[in-house]
């Protein structure tokens, strides 16, 4: 089943697993930047990683044969808060490129007072920019998940950020109802330390009238992971959800979303 893998880290990621990828049916993806950097860094490093998804990343996809779009944001870790604010100033430029589809991923993982304000400052260019986000929120075992959850929802309603325009990234099941409540996409990432296919399969199946509400990505960002949305679909299949219901899920979800100019 062809598929769109809307959360998944390309930048990471090696030509030969690129190529197994497409093989596995995904015909197009989001990039998105990636919440954490392992280290300390100053902008040079996020704006280098800009440049490559914007250029090298997008010309990848076209060899391969997958279309990709990006969704850029700041990082919360591994940035100093001089290099946050510098490429706070520079990212406008970048979501000029018609293949930027979104801003992110950003959000929060523990709640500091830095990554409140990042937060909230990319919201703002977000809506000015008329564009949708992607939200990093806590992985499904973090203890701090279900409290975080809720002080990014209040963060993106006091920001009065459209909530329809939000995907609340890394659901699992402890913030499953709060998210589902709160009038943003569900996504659910299908990878080791976030939500297992057959767990992602059955939130589906129990919620089957709200099927609209469901973004199902990979987060692959390195592994061998990459079969995980055509683990949920076949999943899917095999409980017996009809055809077009997972393909909704898997495709035209994440194309509606982002309003991405694919058939």
């Amino acid at each position: 089943m062809r598929y769109i893998d809307p959360h998944l880290h390309t930048v990471l990621l090696d030509d030969g697993v690129m190529m197994k990828i497409a093989l596995t049916g995904m015909e197009a993806c989001v990039i998105p930047m990636f919440h954490c950097l392992n280290g300390i860094f100053e902008a040079d490093a996020v704006l280098t990683l800009w440049d490559r998804s914007v250029d090298f990343e997008l010309k990848r996809g076209g060899t391969i044969g997958y279309e990709a779009f990006v969704s850029l944001g700041v990082p919360f870790y591994g940035l100093t808060e001089k290099g946050a604010e510098e490429c706070l100033k520079r990212l406008p430029d970048y979501l000029k490129n018609d293949r930027v589809v979104a801003l992110g991923e950003i959000g929060l993982d523990v709640g500091t007072d830095f990554e409140k304000r990042l937060f909230r400052a990319q919201l703002q260019i977000a809506k000015s920019h008329n564009l949708p986000v992607i939200c990093h929120t806590p992985i499904r075992l973090a203890p701090q998940a279900p409290e975080i959850i809720k002080q990014v929802i209040n963060v993106i309603k006091e920001e009065k950020f459209p909530m329809d325009r939000v995907i609340l990234d890394h659901t699992g099941e402890r913030t499953f109802d709060p998210v589902m409540a709160s009038g943003a996409k569900v996504g659910l990432s299908c990878c080791f330390d976030k939500v297992p296919p057959e767990s992602v399969a059955n939130l589906i199946l129990n919620n089957r009238g709200k099927l609209d509400k469901f973004i199902v990505n990979s987060e692959l960002a390195s592994g061998d992971g990459y079969f995980t949305v055509p683990m949920v679909a076949l999943a899917l299949r095999r409980a017996k959800l009809p055809y077009n219901d997972i393909y909704k899920v898997v495709y035209e979800n994440p194309k509606a979303f982002f309003n991405l100019p694919i058939d």
